[in-house]
């Protein structure tokens, strides 16, 4: 009797654990790095609707005219029209980044691209601080030097992966 309920116990936890691992093996496949999924990752997603808050925010304390609220939602739409081949491009030679597809030559143009954009969004930023008044300018000036001092009294989130 005695050895009859150790062999069922016995049995109950192997097709456990079998079931168990069966099942982590068919997670780990559905999440591994190669796998195809046309959705982005998690994280860059919520770090890019923290900075679109963060900018609306910053707007919204600069008490923009409804003029100057039309007049940088058209610069930020047009650099969206006009960088968006870029960033295209750039979030393929991502995804073979992720893959482990990346060429020399991939990465190369990928540092390039990020260059642009960068220069672009500079070229942006540019114009609308001409958009902006005096006071408005001091504003943003003052909200700067704050960031930046939060920045160092708490540190940023995370280093830039390179």
């Amino acid at each position: 009797m005695f050895l009859r309920k150790k062999v069922t116990v016995s049995a109950l936890i192997l097709s456990l654990g079998a079931c168990g691992a069966t099942a982590m093996a068919q997670q780990s496949q559905s999440t591994a790095p190669g796998a195809s999924t046309q959705q982005p990752e998690p994280g860059a997603r919520g770090a890019r609707r923290r900075g679109r808050i963060g900018r609306q925010r910053a707007l919204a304390e600069m008490n923009l005219t409804d003029a100057q609220k039309q007049q940088v939602r058209t610069i930020i739409q047009t650099q969206a029209q006009n960088t968006k081949p870029q960033r295209e491009e750039l979030r393929q030679l991502m995804q073979q980044w992720r893959t482990g597809t990346l060429t020399p030559e991939g990465q190369a143009r990928a540092k390039e691209l990020r260059g642009h954009l960068m220069e672009s969004g500079r070229g942006v930023h540019l114009q609308m601080q001409n958009v902006l008044t005096a006071e408005q300018k001091a504003k943003l000036q003052e909200m700067r030097v704050l960031r930046r001092a939060n920045h160092q009294r708490f540190g940023r989130r995370k280093p830039p992966l390179n």
